[in-house]
């Protein structure tokens, strides 16, 4: 008997490498296209402004906020990029619902944090969620579960973060899966 397997190769919204025998649904294909694309020129500005890559931009909104203009945290974060009240007062920010002041808020804030951390995408990413004050006593991610889950969806969505490997799992029903997410 015979058997072969097709594999299809996929790059998806994000650049990941997909190669898998499953078809891909179309219909999956407008992953946060709309919200984005509300708010791509505030970020592409104050981006260029401050010197911050605008992918790693929009997949802070998008994890922090979901692109809602209107979020408020359980913790007291607002707007799109979740700027806690003090951090806002701090970066200038009158009106945090206002999308384009959060966005420059939160923009110029990860440059700040990109000055304290040296570039170190890791720790500025870990200082955002859990505040700079612990990831400097400690000089590492805290071993916060949401910090830790926070930096690991960041940097394995983050174009220049990701890695070259491809890594193989098999799917509970036996279909194999390549992807380059380690996780």
């Amino acid at each position: 008997m015979n058997y072969f397997i097709i594999f299809l190769q996929m790059i998806s919204q994000t650049g990941n490498i997909l190669i898998t025998n499953i078809p891909p649904i179309e219909k999956n294909n407008y992953l946060y296209t709309k919200p984005c694309n509300a708010y791509a020129h505030i970020i592409r500005k104050y981006s260029q402004l401050y010197g911050v890559d605008p992918e790693l931009v929009k997949l802070i909104i998008e994890k922090e906020s979901q692109f809602n203009p209107r979020a408020v945290s359980k913790s007291g974060a607002i707007g799109l990029m979740q700027l806690m009240p003090e951090t806002a007062r701090l970066m200038g920010v009158k009106d945090p619902f206002n999308p384009g002041e959060n966005i420059e808020g939160g923009i110029k804030y990860l440059r700040h944090l990109f000055s304290i951390f040296g570039g170190n995408l890791e720790l500025v990413l870990a200082a955002y969620h859990a505040g700079p004050g612990i990831v400097k006593r400690i000089g590492c991610v805290p071993d916060i579960p949401e910090t830790k889950a926070y930096v690991d969806y960041i940097l394995s969505r983050y174009g220049p973060a990701k890695s070259n490997k491809i890594y193989f799992s098999l799917l509970k029903d036996g279909t194999p899966f390549f992807t380059n997410l380690p996780k």
